[in-house]
């Protein structure tokens, strides 16, 4: 997980010693440099971690002290038992805090739990749309429906950001849990006005099956169909732009509104909706409902070719330290891109999407993939 190349003054010999390691590793690692040469002070040559970021805080460690050969130690074995996305978090957590030593970092690590990751939020354009889309403004007063348009994301995410801190990595941006605003609300996520020989009411979905009731019981009927759908709205933002609001079916609004909900609780995942949506174009709210139901299918992926060429390695079974090993030998751009074509990644307003399933039937007008770059 942390890989050192040491030597000492005077020697060209170079000893590599991988953390965490056990006791018995240390001291070889120690008569090796012995051997070397007995004078002189140890120095790092250089040094590999499958965290990205961590090196440059460690710029001023010292292999010759027990204390800190211990603390790193310790900081391998934290990081050696987190998964990737747990590594993504602790990289943002490292350059969201003050970091000033070894005790910093290791605090950070335990600590890694406290921190989330929104995916491929990682510049203020997509922070602010994430901001945006995740309700934050929508309400406002100062925000009316017909200005979404022409909202400046750049400077929603950069004021989100300059308030809340976190970090932006290629991952995504991480911030602490009791920072994170984007949080949401339980809300209306979609209002139906409705109407029947004996009354007008409009309902807010989601709704429980007793409200449900008590809405039909206003109404003066044994079902929903025997009433009329006159107005539906959505407070989520872009989605009356991208789900039908015709031949509309109270049950299928119900359980539409109870998905979105959902997604609002899972990182990123309006965002992976909306990107669905814009491509899938459903004909009827039941097929928005289908797509809903089906999202595990598709997958928001990273801007960057290199970034995806990466992705594309772990998902077929390459771990982080594999993938650091060949990096400067492989073309992780070169494959993202291809990889891009083949599997019929789609552009949307709200990020890169691809279906895992099958690809995306190709556009009309073929897509550059070194535009997605």
């Amino acid at each position: 997980m942390i890989q050192l190349f040491m030597s000492r003054s005077g020697s060209s010999v170079i000893v590599p010693l991988r953390f965490p390691a056990s006791q018995s590793a240390i001291t070889e690692a120690s008569c090796q440099l012995d051997g070397a040469s007995r004078e002189g002070k140890t120095k790092i040559v250089e040094m590999k971690s499958v965290i990205a970021n961590l090196p440059s805080y460690l710029g001023g460690f010292e292999p010759d002290s027990r204390t800190q050969l211990a603390q790193l130690n310790r900081l391998a074995s934290i990081i050696a038992k987190m998964d990737s996305r747990e590594r993504n978090i602790y990289a943002g957590a490292l350059d969201g805090n003050s970091i000033n030593d070894l005790n910093d970092m290791i605090r950070v690590a335990e600590q890694v739990s406290d921190y989330i990751l929104i995916p491929n939020v990682n510049s203020d354009v997509t922070l602010g749309r994430y901001v945006a889309v995740a309700g934050q403004i929508q309400g406002d007063p100062r925000f009316p429906e017909a200005a979404w348009p022409y909202l400046d994301f750049a400077k929603i995410g950069a004021e989100y950001y300059a308030e809340h801190g976190g970090a932006y990595t290629y991952a995504g941006y991480v911030l602490r849990k009791q920072d994170d605003e984007l949080v949401r609300e339980k809300k209306s996520k979609i209002q139906l006005g409705l109407s029947s020989s004996q009354a007008q009411v409009s309902i807010c979905l989601p709704a429980t099956k007793e409200e449900l009731e008590r809405v039909k019981r206003t109404l003066g009927i044994d079902c929903f169909a025997e009433a009329a759908v006159t107005k539906v709205s959505f407070s989520v933002p872009y989605m009356d732009e991208h789900i039908p609001t015709t031949g509309v079916c109270v049950e299928d609004a119900n359980e539409l509104a109870w998905a979105i909900e959902g997604m609002q609780c899972e990182d990123g995942e309006l965002l992976k909706y909306l990107s669905v949506l814009s491509v899938e174009q459903p004909g009827t709210m039941q097929e928005a409902l289908r797509c809903a139901m089906n999202l595990d299918d598709y997958e928001r992926i990273p801007e960057d070719t290199y970034e995806y060429g990466q992705a594309v390695l772990r998902r077929i079974g390459a771990d982080d330290e594999l993938i650091d090993t060949i990096d400067g030998y492989m073309d992780f751009e070169k494959l993202g891109e291809d990889t891009m074509a083949e599997e019929g990644v789609r552009r949307t307003e709200f990020g890169l999407i691809r279906r895992c399933s099958s690809p995306f039937a190709e556009e009309p007008q073929a897509m550059e993939m070194g535009g997605l770059s």
